[in-house]
C-alpha cells in the first residue's frame, strides 16, 4: 500500500526563543535530518511521497534540506499563512502529495525521539485496524501524539470538499471511524516547545545539543 507522508515544520517556534526547531542538532545532526533518515527506508523513490510544509523560516530550513543527501531530500511546500492553525499546514502538505497513495502518515519536525521503528510500528497498527477505522491517533496515557495516520478517503474529505474540514472537525463528526491507538511509548508524543523541554531532553539522554550558527 503506497503511503504518503508529511512532516509539518510551519511554526515559528516562539516558546523556543523564535527559531526553527527542527534545524537543532542533537548529536551532530538536526532534528529535521534526523527523522528524514528515519523515513527514508519507509518511504517511496518519489519526492512527492515525502512532503515538507515550511511557513516561518522557510529560508534557513530549505537552505538545510539542500546541503542534506538526495536520497533524504523531501518536497518543501511553503504554507503561505503559517499563523493560521496547523489545518492550513496539513492542507497544504496534502495537496502536494503523490495524488495515489493510499494512506498518509503526519509527523511534526520537533519530535526528537520519533524512529523509524516507531513509525512502522504505527503502520503495522493502522493496517490492522478494524473495519471503518479511517483515522489513527496514538494515545499515551490519555494525552495524542504523532505520527497520526489516516486513509486516502480522509485525505480527499480534508482537501478536496468545498467546506475543507480540518482533521479536528473530520474527527469529531466520525468518531466512530477514529481509533485512538493506546500505546506505552512516549516517542509519540514527546515534543520540543521549550527551552525547559530541551533541557530535560539533555538531562534524561545525555545528547549533545547546539543551535546551528
Amino acid at each position: 500500500m503506497k503511503t504518503g507522508f508529511v512532516i509539518l515544520a510551519a511554526g515559528a517556534g516562539r516558546r523556543m526563543g523564535g527559531v526553527a526547531k527542527c534545524l537543532l542538532e542533537l548529536e551532530g545532526r538536526s532534528l529535521l535530518e534526523r527523522l528524514l533518515t528515519h523515513l527514508q527506508p519507509l518511504r517511496g523513490k518519489a519526492r512527492h511521497d515525502l512532503v515538507l510544509v515550511l511557513g516561518h523560516h522557510a529560508e534557513d530550513i530549505q537552505a538545510h534540506v539542500a546541503r542534506l543527501p538526495e536520497q533524504l531530500a523531501p518536497l518543501c511546500v511553503i504554507n503561505p499563512r503559517p499563523e493560521d492553525d496547523t489545518a492550513s499546514s496539513l492542507r497544504a502538505g496534502l495537496r502536494a502529495l503523490a495524488h495515489d497513495v493510499k494512506q498518509v502518515v503526519v509527523l511534526l519536525a520537533d519530535q526528537p525521539m520519533v524512529d523509524g521503528t516507531d513509525v512502522q510500528a504505527a503502520l503495522e497498527a493502522f493496517k490492522a485496524r478494524g473495519p471503518g477505522i479511517r483515522v489513527q491517533v496514538p494515545m499515551v496515557h490519555g494525552q495524542p501524539g504523532h505520527p497520526v495516520i489516516f486513509d486516502a478517503q480522509v485525505c480527499a474529505a480534508l482537501i478536496g470538499t468545498p467546506m475543507q474540514p480540518s482533521l479536528r472537525q473530520w474527527r469529531a463528526a466520525h468518531p466512530e471511524a477514529v481509533r485512538l491507538w493506546t500505546v506505552d511509548n512516549p516517542h509519540y508524543t514527546r515534543d520540543l516547545d521549550t527551552p525547559q523541554d530541551l533541557e530535560a531532553l539533555a538531562r534524561e539522554t545525555r545528547w549533545s545539543w547546539r543551535w546551528p550558527g
